[in-house]
């Protein structure tokens, strides 16, 4: 064995931690860049924030130019932003709400009642109790007895089938409010997996549980109609999520501009006292470590300059490719691939994937992810959204009595030179909601 030294000469490419930075910092949209940079600002103190109002024009003079433009950022609101912005402002029929109303009437003794009350606060989403949870409470000495009482008190609440600990319990609890005689439909609770595979043999079954075939169709019918869900529309509300535009687009003195948000970004800048103290010449660790966070912030800073121009680059090339979207003089944007654009921009297909990916455009026709604007040629050199804007105008502007069936619909599209088949055009009316032309029949 022989160990010998070889010198060769290798290329090779890696990324230094500021690129990676900048690249995170183009990928952000704007609600990521303004947490980002507060938080930057947090641990930087050569960070501090900046009170001119930037080079381009407020908010009030950029809204006054586009009509249409009636929803300011939230940068816009005068005084404090709404309270609690993103959730249900009213809460009075939700389930806590119910339950708690009917415990406070049922007047319980207190130790009963504020069980009652914790464990109605531990529902899941669907109303269920988690079993763990109780004996969670056994543990910690509530005794057996008050437990069992709090879940019977909670049963026993509507809506029917709250506070089961099961799928099978809370068909039971429902089943027992019911009306009339229901021991069969119970006693087939215990056999709901059989019923849900379709393996369940009636005939066996009914041999088992000493009924005819016909009562336990019955009992299988009344199981059906029972709600494993009791909850329903009492389920909190998800809380809603706002959308920050990252850029407008408006049509300005007769052209078409882009206009990226920076109303919504906090603007920083450099410390100038920081500066000053950095340029003294001293050498030592507080020297260094100051140096260290002015250079941070100033290529953050850059960065998001760096940023700012490339988002503004790319959308500029994106919206003369669908200019006749923008200006109202198509349905639905026109195909186009993110390869095309690069070549146009003379960057790399990545480039243009990090900058607009995860970003939104707002315009006169809407809100639009910048995704909804890509898309490959399909029949007649159009793009499959272009299709469906037409498929649904066709359907939208035909006689009720007689409507177009999915053929006919290709044979028109034909007929204007779209060559598309009766299957694609069942899965583009399909994929915009619409039923079928039987269901779509008035008569």
């Amino acid at each position: 064995m022989s160990f010998d030294q070889l010198l060769h000469l290798a290329q090779t490419l890696k990324l230094s931690p500021t690129l990676l930075q900048s690249m995170n910092i183009l990928q952000m949209n704007t609600q990521e860049l303004s947490d980002y940079l507060n938080n930057m600002a947090l641990e930087n103190p050569a960070m501090e924030y900046d009170e001119g109002q930037g080079d381009g024009p407020s908010w009030e003079e950029f809204s006054s130019r586009v009509p249409w433009l009636s929803d300011s950022p939230s940068t816009g609101w005068e005084g404090e932003p709404p309270a609690d912005v993103g959730t249900v402002a009213d809460q009075s029929d939700s389930l806590e709400v119910l339950l708690r109303d009917q415990l406070t009437r049922l007047h319980l003794e207190p130790p009963l009642l504020a069980l009652c009350q914790y464990l109605a606060d531990s529902l899941d989403p669907k109303g269920r109790l988690d079993q763990s949870d109780l004996d969670g409470l056994a543990r910690a000495g509530v005794p057996e007895v008050l437990l069992t009482r709090a879940v019977e008190t909670l049963q026993a609440l509507d809506p029917p089938g709250i506070a089961a600990r099961s799928l099978e319990e809370c068909l039971g609890l429902q089943l027992r409010r019911m009306p009339g005689d229901h021991q069969l439909a119970i006693r087939l609770c215990d056999h709901l997996e059989e019923l849900a595979q379709g393996t369940l043999k009636l005939k066996a079954l009914a041999d088992r549980l000493g009924a005819d075939q016909e009562q336990l169709r019955q009992a299988v019918q009344v199981i059906r109609s029972l709600d494993p869900d009791p909850v329903g529309d009492l389920a909190p509300a998800e809380p809603v999520q706002y959308i920050r535009p990252d850029a407008w687009v408006a049509e300005v003195d007769g052209q078409l501009q882009v206009f990226v948000n920076q109303w919504d970004l906090p603007r920083f800048a450099v410390s100038r006292d920081y500066l000053a103290m950095a340029k003294t010449g001293r050498e030592d660790e507080a020297a260094d470590y100051l140096r260290e966070k002015i250079q941070q912030a100033q290529w953050v800073l850059q960065c998001v300059r760096r940023r700012q121009a490339t988002l503004e680059g790319c959308l500029t090339a994106l919206v003369e490719a669908q200019a006749d979207f923008f200006l109202g003089r198509a349905e639905a944007p026109g195909p186009l691939l993110r390869r095309e654009l690069a070549e146009k921009l003379e960057v790399h297909p990545s480039t243009v994937t990090r900058t607009l990916g995860h970003k939104y455009i707002q315009c006169r026709q809407g809100l639009f992810p910048t995704a909804y604007f890509f898309s490959r040629k399909t029949a007649g050199e159009q793009s499959d959204k272009a299709l469906k804007a037409r498929i649904n105008r066709m359907i939208r502007e035909e006689d009720p009595a007689h409507p177009l069936s999915d053929q006919a619909i290709a044979d028109r599209l034909a007929a204007a030179g779209i060559p598309l088949s009766r299957r694609t055009v069942a899965k583009y009316r399909q994929a915009l909601g619409l039923p079928s032309s039987q269901r779509r029949r008035v008569r």
